[in-house]
């Protein structure tokens, strides 16, 4: 008992009770700090509880989401809204895989567009509209049915009318198939002589052609020898011009009176053996000044140089043949002898032999058949025609065209008959 007053002396109550009361205030601070902790503690688990349901509601929004994007098919990534600031919310992360509402809308609008109804971005309201048109069209195909319907009876009713037709008819069609068949078996059977005929035809075709092919193959062999024979005769003709520039023509005097008597009838000329001349050939004595014929002379006598020709025919007795007369021969040419043709009629008194063998006894050579060499051709008279009715122009001989070709002189007998008959009365007197 002592020993606690003395402790208890020595504390002051007042510190005693001050720590009383900071104690109290302690406990007191403690008590309600504690509760606030239970609050804070409940509201904590509160908030867990809220957070857990809605993680877990945002999981059925996440599937909902999903499922909906499959749905819908236009698949991406959706950022937020346009113009939306997210920071405050953190800037979440876009979602992946999910319905883009853009994609969406223009694939809405394409599909109105498609199928011909107002564009809509509610799918109800769209499919609505589709459902519409579908139903318009379902009406226009059940009008078509009903009037697929009518057709089909009247078609119905046609068909049964042409079964009466057909019916009616039938047995003229039997009768008009039967006349065809008859109709056929006869065309048939021409037919079958039009194919024997054309097979005929074709052997004989085949034949004709083989024919002229070969004729063909022989014309061309034909032409190729008459062009090498044409070549040669140009040749010729080239070299028979040439030599016929050297010789007078058949107008020009080919020779000169030397010496003449009167009293005789003889008289000499600048032609001998050297020129060719003949026995027995006929001169015109013509004027140098006029080219007038003054008498005939035929050659009696040849030497070297000169000829004695006898006068005759003399035409004025006062202008008698004269030295500086010319004479001229249209059958001769001097240092040539003519190869001649006869072409046309040759009648009596000179006919073809008689005129063949004057033309040999003056020097000249007479051919059958014109060809290359022939440098003087005498015209005959016309020929006979093949009926005998009448006569054909020698200018329609073939040979007289090529005479022309060739560029051979012609002369007519009348012009040289006057030489001829000279000569065979010459010939005759001696």
């Amino acid at each position: 008992m002592h020993t606690r007053q003395s402790g208890a002396a020595h504390v002051n109550v007042f510190f005693f009770l001050v720590m009383l009361v900071l104690f109290l205030a302690a406990m007191g601070t403690a008590y309600v700090t504690m509760e606030k902790n239970n609050e804070l503690i409940e509201k904590a688990r509160s908030a867990d509880a809220r957070t857990a349901d809605v993680e877990k509601q945002l999981f059925i929004y996440k599937h909902y989401v999903e499922d909906l994007a499959k749905e819908v098919g236009e698949t991406g990534t959706y950022a937020g809204r346009e113009g939306f600031n997210y920071s405050e919310y953190g800037n979440p992360a876009p979602l992946e895989n999910v319905a883009v509402p853009a994609r969406v809308r223009t694939v809405m609008s394409d599909f109105a567009k498609a199928v011909k109804v107002p564009e809509s971005r509610e799918l109800s309201n769209l499919f609505g509209l589709v459902q519409g048109s579908f139903d318009k069209f379902t009406t226009q195909i059940a009008n078509m049915n009903s009037q697929k319907t009518v057709v089909e009876n009247e078609a119905a009713e046609l068909k049964s009318q042409i079964s009466k037709l057909t019916s009616d008819q039938r047995k003229s069609v039997d009768q008009l198939n039967a006349t065809v068949r008859q109709q056929q078996s006869d065309f048939t059977a021409a037919l079958n002589e039009k194919d024997s005929r054309l097979v005929a035809a074709n052997t004989e075709f085949t034949r004709i052609r083989e024919e002229k092919s070969d004729m063909a193959a022989e014309h061309a062999r034909v032409v190729a020898d008459f062009r090498r024979q044409m070549e040669n005769l140009n040749a010729r003709i080239d070299a028979a011009s040439d030599k016929v520039k050297l010789v007078n023509p058949g107008d020009s005097p080919d020779g000169m009176v030397l010496d003449a008597s009167q009293a005789t009838g003889l008289a000499w000329i600048n032609l001998g053996r050297v020129d060719m001349l003949p026995v027995g050939t006929t001169f015109e004595i013509i004027k140098p000044s006029t080219g007038e014929i003054k008498a005939y002379g035929t050659v009696r006598n040849v030497e070297e140089t000169r000829a004695e020709v006898r006068i005759a025919g003399l035409k004025d007795r006062y202008d008698p043949v004269m030295a500086g007369d010319m004479v001229r021969n249209d059958l001769y040419s001097p240092n040539m002898r003519h190869t001649i043709y006869l072409m046309g009629r040759f009648g009596l008194p000179y006919s073809r032999p008689m005129v063949k063998t004057l033309l040999e006894n003056l020097g000249n050579k007479v051919v059958d058949k014109l060809g290359p060499g022939v440098d003087l051709i005498l015209l005959g008279a016309d020929s006979i025609n093949e009926d005998g009715s009448g006569f054909t122009s020698i200018t329609e001989d073939p040979d007289y065209e090529l005479a022309k070709f060739l560029r051979i002189e012609m002369a007519p007998l009348s012009k040289v008959r006057q030489y001829l008959k000279l000569n065979d009365d010459n010939i005759g007197s001696r």
